[in-house]
């Protein structure tokens, strides 16, 4: 008999292993590189009775690293190599990890190295260097210990194999998804502007008929052509969101960004919603920081105001008759702590697109409130709110038309300003809505300003 210590408890090696469970038809492919053929009879009987989770052993033998090179390259679901160090040269096996992890890019495949002299790859550079898995010598591989050896590297590439196997099933129904995204938006608009077409006719006819144009009509006539006034604007509005909506997700919205008056924005969406908060009862004020109409910035001039305009109806909209409303503008010289940490966050990521990117460090930010005494929003509700087709209970969709699409648009436009969107509410209360925008101001804004 081989005096080995390989050999010495074969005996008990074998009678740890559950020889009654039942046997799988697929194997665990072992690769033995070794230029002794002892090695590797010893190994394989060692190992002839092992089994995990169901599996035996299947070996290949390789006897140089070229060998084990090509048998690599002809079974990548190899499980394990078990690979000696010195063979036709004296770094042979350290050329074998190298091609399977560089030149393969394969890191599935468990590597222990075994060598008969560790004086010459020192085991930590061995295992960083050339990202191999454990390190042994092979005096020290007792059979029982070869089993652990086995039984962990096994474990460790089934792991990693299931992991790879959920990470392209994930990236595949991502791809999927973004796909059918993109359909869906495609679809979207295709049909906004199918709609849109008919609808604008509709609209001009029905005005031409109330203006009396084609005739003089019945007092009851001239209300059933208002209803069909209102409701087909009400579709309108629908439609246009929609069509804002699919370009924005699709990431086809252009900004024209031009030299704006801050009073340009906010004047004519308060004069918007007018009629509403009138026909509400609704108490409507307004906070401005001093000399705030002297103050130009370069944004998007319509669609802010949609911002403005979205962001006022939405108060509107949920807070009850006889309740209040206010729009506060004012310059700020920070952010709050939340959101200048999702800023620097954002600029600070490594390879990751965003609208602040590249952008400067804003001293100062222009910031618009809007807070009303409405119904609030629960803190489970508050980053639902700004998903598009989103309303929070059936019970308000309901009692508050719309379709879910107007906040959404708000923080899609606001972050392609590279600005930010932030939300205080209490549920019963009311809620503020604030929005964050870069001052790219075309004056110089003083001190005094934004100490008010």
């Amino acid at each position: 008999m081989v005096d080995d210590p390989l050999i010495a408890d074969v005996l008990e090696f074998a009678d740890e292993v559950d020889e009654t469970s039942p046997q799988s038809l697929e194997f665990w492919k072992v690769l033995i590189v070794d230029d002794e053929a002892e090695v590797h009879n010893i190994t394989q009987l060692a190992l002839e009775d092992f089994t995990f989770e169901n599996k035996k052993l299947k070996f290949l033998n390789a006897y140089s690293g070229a060998e084990a090179c090509q048998a690599v390259l002809e079974h990548p679901d190899i499980a394990l190599v078990l690979l000696d160090v010195i063979m036709e040269s004296d770094d042979a096996g350290l050329t074998v990890a190298k091609y399977i992890r560089e030149t393969l890019k394969n890191r599935a495949i468990r590597i222990v190295l075994r060598t008969g002299q560790p004086g010459h790859v020192p085991e930590r550079q061995a295992i960083v260097d050339y990202d191999i898995d454990d390190y042994k010598t092979k005096t020290e591989l007792t059979s029982q210990k070869l089993f652990t050896t086995i039984i962990t590297a096994l474990r460790s590439f089934k792991a990693y194999t299931e992991l790879e196997s959920l990470n392209a099933d994930l990236e595949r129904t991502n791809t999927e998804l973004l796909q059918a995204t993109k359909l869906k938006d495609e679809f979207l608009s295709t049909m906004s502007h199918e709609l849109r077409t008919p609808l604008n006719a509709i609209l001009g006819m029905a005005e031409c008929l109330h203006e009396e144009l084609f005739g003089a009509i019945s007092p009851s006539q001239k209300t059933a052509i208002a209803t069909i006034k209102s409701s087909g604007e009400h579709l309108l509005s629908l439609i246009i969101d929609m069509l804002d909506a699919s370009r924005i997700m699709a990431g086809m919205l252009k900004l024209d960004i031009t030299s704006v008056a801050i009073a340009d924005l906010y004047n004519p969406s308060l004069e918007f919603v007018k009629q509403l908060v009138l026909k509400k009862n609704i108490q409507l004020t307004t906070i401005l920081s001093p000399n705030m109409e002297a103050i130009e910035v370069e944004v998007d001039r319509r669609r802010m105001r949609q911002v403005l305009i979205n962001l006022l109806n939405n108060a509107v909209k949920f807070t009850p008759p006889g309740g209040k409303i206010c729009l506060e503008v004012r310059i700020g010289n920070e952010l709050p702590s939340e959101l200048a940490f999702i800023r620097s966050t954002r600029i600070n990521s490594v390879g990751k697109i965003d609208s602040t990117q590249g952008m400067p460090d804003f001293s100062s930010w222009l910031q618009f409130s809007v807070t009303d005494t409405g119904i609030g929003i629960a803190p489970t509700n508050r980053d639902r709110i700004f998903q598009p087709f989103i309303q929070l209970e059936s019970g308000l969709n309901r009692k508050y038309e719309g379709s879910g699409l107007g906040l959404a648009m708000v923080k899609q436009i606001v972050e392609l300003h590279g600005g930010y969107v932030d939300l205080s509410s209490q549920l019963g209360q009311g809620s503020c809505f604030t929005v964050y925008l870069p001052c790219r101001s075309t004056r110089t804004i003083n001190n005094n300003i934004l100490g008010n």
